[in-house]
């Protein structure tokens, strides 16, 4: 893995799936949401997690101009701004790995003097089957 990158994200709309129990409970929300697909191919589906108490886990799928319909349920905003992002390649085989990556990102961002945004959510944009971009919400040092 490289250095993160720094990007400016627009803000989103997600049709989306509460995780029970929190992280632990993120494949059978991501099965949920799944269920009511045709097909995944050409969705764009995102783990969304605020760090809040309590935590919550939510499995989403994009909603864009190709994407319009939010399968009957709940919809939401991903609020924009800049996040640090990484590229995880192969991360079904290294879903244990999963959160050392996200505290190697952290570390990261904070050695180039950013800080963590705790009032937005970590984002997991899952790209490929075996792609995955983890982002965290930065703000720069005053």
């Amino acid at each position: 893995m490289g250095r993160p990158v720094v990007i400016d994200e627009d803000p989103f709309e997600v049709a989306r799936v509460k995780a029970v129990d929190g992280l632990s409970g993120a494949q059978e929300a991501f099965d949920q949401l799944e269920a009511r697909m045709d097909t995944l191919r050409g969705r764009k589906m995102y783990g969304v997690f605020y760090s809040g108490d309590p935590e919550e886990y939510f499995a989403c799928l994009r909603l864009d101009s190709h994407e319009s319909g939010d399968l009957g349920f709940d919809r939401a905003t991903v609020p924009g701004g800049l996040y640090g992002r990484m590229l995880v390649r192969d991360w079904g085989q290294r879903i244990s790995e999963l959160p050392q990556i996200f505290d190697q990102l952290h570390s990261d961002l904070i050695g180039d003097g950013l800080h963590i945004d705790r009032g937005r959510p970590s984002i997991e944009f899952y790209r490929r089957i075996d792609e995955l971009v983890i982002m965290l919400p930065v703000v720069k040092s005053s």
